[in-house]
């Protein structure tokens, strides 16, 4: 059985002091337990504390049940898949990365929310991340004229996180170019007390990690060249530029072993003080303010992420999206479009945020959460959502980003220069992108 989030034990009696609450407040309120218990595929991740602390508001307010079933980042996808597929499935609600949903809308999986609820749409206010809760079945692609699909759950981007302290004690300044980054990182490791810059080179997110080098230098992995045509660009004089820049960092002021830190081992090392700077997603904002995780909390700071030679600025969206399948009953569709519309709420968004959550929403301000320090990301997520890029928006994003990941990595442990692993990547690129149907062209070899 799948390893299940339940809270059941500790809930039991909140849960029933809830429902007899919500039984004699009359007419108006929420009938308790009137919908049934719904299970929600989702990652473990640094936001999911705050997601869970949700639900149990949820559950309170309501007495309506929602179990998680949490996995890794690296094995959600597989569960999603199975699920979908099967004749039932066994998630009234998968959670989406941004990286997976062309293939899951693509596959006609998830059921149209205004099919669950007539005429439905998000509330005023809630993010798209550039139409991708929509999808038109007909372009291939994502749309506003398509068909809604999720609902946000988390609002990530990439955002550079900076350790205030090591920063005025070395008179730094937050960086705007890679260059700057890369002149504060080596200031930093000369120290000798940390690290300058702590990457995010394991194979499993490597692409995901990259991606704002690649866009801010002007560069794109692929380009659609017409219907059902694309080119792959990866390998250009940009592209090996970005690279470049990337190996750099990445291993010049850095951790020993850089190919293989992944997401986890980045969030430590700034959280015990060890990492001067990093990227990352602005989801690990909470668990960096938690005294309960972080013996840094009040000396990191998030920033812009830094620009590209052109002066271009550019984030990896890496947001969450929630889908009800088709292939669960319908009244399991309408307790799991009960629960999302919920937690869209702008109220609601509000505590995701005091939670330590990312919104979802465009129009939660500081206004709207006080002068605590710990929501002092704002500014920094809203900066960096303003620049957020789709790397790979095709049907089959995933298999491209494992395919590149491989090339990419070697690049950073040494096995390949820069320019091999940039013409590897292209031709694994290409082979995806042909067994998706493209037709496929490639820029020469460097």
């Amino acid at each position: 059985m799948h390893e299940v989030f339940k809270r059941k034990a500790q809930r039991g009696a909140v849960r029933a002091l809830a429902v007899a609450l919500l039984m004699s407040a009359g007419a108006g309120a929420a009938s308790a337990q009137d919908k049934p218990t719904v299970s929600m595929a989702i990652n473990q991740s640094p936001w999911l504390n705050s997601f869970v602390a949700m639900v149990d508001q949820y559950e309170k307010e309501t007495g309506n049940v929602v179990e998680l079933d949490v996995s890794p980042f690296g094995g959600l996808l597989e569960k999603i898949r199975n699920s979908v597929r099967a004749s039932e499935g066994s998630y009234d609600i998968v959670n989406v990365n941004s990286l997976w949903l062309s293939e899951i809308y693509s596959g006609g999986f998830l059921a149209p929310l205004a099919d669950i609820k007539a005429d439905y749409k998000l509330a005023e206010g809630v993010l798209s991340y550039g139409n991708t809760t929509n999808w038109d079945s007909s372009a291939l692609t994502f749309s506003a004229d398509g068909a809604l699909l999720g609902v946000p759950v988390n609002g990530n981007v990439q955002v550079l996180y900076y350790n205030t302290e090591i920063y005025d004690r070395l008179g730094l300044q937050p960086p705007k170019t890679w260059e700057e980054l890369a002149a504060n990182a080596k200031k930093i490791q000369e120290g000798g007390e940390n690290y300058g810059f702590v990457p995010r080179s394991a194979r499993d997110s490597i692409v995901y990690n990259f991606t704002p080098y690649v866009f801010s230098h002007d560069a794109a992995f692929f380009r659609i060249s017409g219907p059902n045509e694309a080119e792959v660009v990866i390998n250009s004089p940009e592209g090996l530029k970005a690279l470049e820049t990337y190996v750099g960092i990445a291993t010049e002021a850095g951790p020993p072993g850089p190919g293989n830190i992944a997401q986890g081992e980045l969030i430590q090392l700034i959280a015990t003080g060890k990492g001067g700077q990093a990227i990352a997603v602005i989801a690990a904002w909470g668990q960096l303010q938690d005294p309960n995780s972080s013996r840094v909390v009040g000396k990191i700071n998030a920033a812009l992420l830094p620009a590209g030679p052109g002066g271009t600025v550019a984030s990896s969206a890496g947001h969450w999206v929630a889908g009800i399948p088709k292939n669960v009953a319908p009244e399991k569709q309408e307790a799991a479009l009960a629960f999302l519309d919920w937690f869209a709420q702008k109220q609601q968004q509000v505590e995701y945020v005091r939670a330590g959550g990312v919104p979802v929403r465009g129009d939660i301000t500081s206004a709207d959460l006080g002068d605590d320090a710990a929501f002092g990301f704002i500014e920094a997520y809203s900066e960096n959502a303003q620049h957020a890029v789709m790397g790979l928006p095709f049907a089959n994003a995933a298999e491209a980003s494992d395919a590149m990941a491989l090339s990419f990595n070697r690049a950073v442990i040494g096995e390949l220069t820069p320019t091999q692993a940039l013409n590897q990547a292209a031709a694994d690129l290409a082979g995806v992108l042909e067994r998706a149907g493209f037709k496929v062209s490639r820029l020469p070899d460097l």
